[in-house]
């Protein structure tokens, strides 16, 4: 092969080797345009997690996913998960946060936080929750995925191996650090474009990278020709 090959081929490699090559994708997002892209309560009841078809942040016609709690039993809890989609390395693939539409319906204020949570329910939970007052209309929260930002809850290991290792992405209402369930709640969550984000410096790193390859490559042509 030769060098401007060479040099072709290493600035795919950066290209292929930003976030968006990986499982979770830089700005992978849940619209729940028609279903609920795998979110779930425990236990399926659409009175208490459902998708409604139109008052999302876009306003008419822009649907969202509405979870209701009734502070007792099966359903006390507005916690949702997803254990589908949103497992993966976070760290590998680049997503530093994960960023959301809110929106509280009910009649007191929540206190909304991001969880992971393993099969054996230990994991991490963000430090500092959303407040969500209410009648504040549709609020744009954005929840950090780095350690310095969550809280250990029982003994999920060390963060990086807790990140390949499986788990869930919960969104609940959480009064709390102490545990992953979430806190028993009279309330009505709204929630959309749940969206993967990445850290704006590598993004810009990788960009550049590619960018000073191909410069590289088009030099040396000129260069061979002259």
């Amino acid at each position: 092969m030769s060098r401007i090959g060479r040099l072709g081929a290493m600035a795919m490699a950066v290209v292929a080797l930003s976030p968006a090559a990986f499982a979770i994708t830089v700005g992978t997002t849940d619209t729940f345009t028609g279903s609920l892209d795998n979110w779930q309560k425990g236990i399926t009841n659409p009175t208490y997690l459902s998708v409604v078809a139109s008052g999302g942040p876009a306003g008419a016609g822009d649907s969202y996913m509405r979870s209701v709690a009734d502070g007792g039993g099966s359903f006390g809890r507005l916690t949702v998960f997803n254990q589908s989609q949103w497992d993966s390395d976070y760290v590998t693939d680049g997503v530093t946060s994960i960023r959301m539409n809110l929106l509280n319906s009910g009649t007191g204020p929540l206190q909304v936080r991001l969880g992971l949570r393993n099969s054996g329910g230990a994991g991490y939970i963000s430090t500092n929750p959303f407040v969500l007052g209410t009648g504040s209309g549709w609020q744009t929260a954005d929840f950090p995925v780095t350690e310095a930002a969550l809280t250990t809850v029982g003994a999920p290991g060390s963060f990086s191996s807790f990140l390949s290792s499986g788990f869930a992405l919960r969104i609940l209402h959480a009064t709390s650090t102490a545990n992953l369930n979430g806190s028993t709640v009279v309330g009505t969550l709204g929630v959309d474009n749940v969206t993967a984000v990445p850290e704006p410096s590598a993004v810009v790193l990788a960009g550049l990278s590619g960018i000073g390859l191909v410069a590289a490559a088009r030099r040396l042509g000129r260069s061979r020709r002259s």
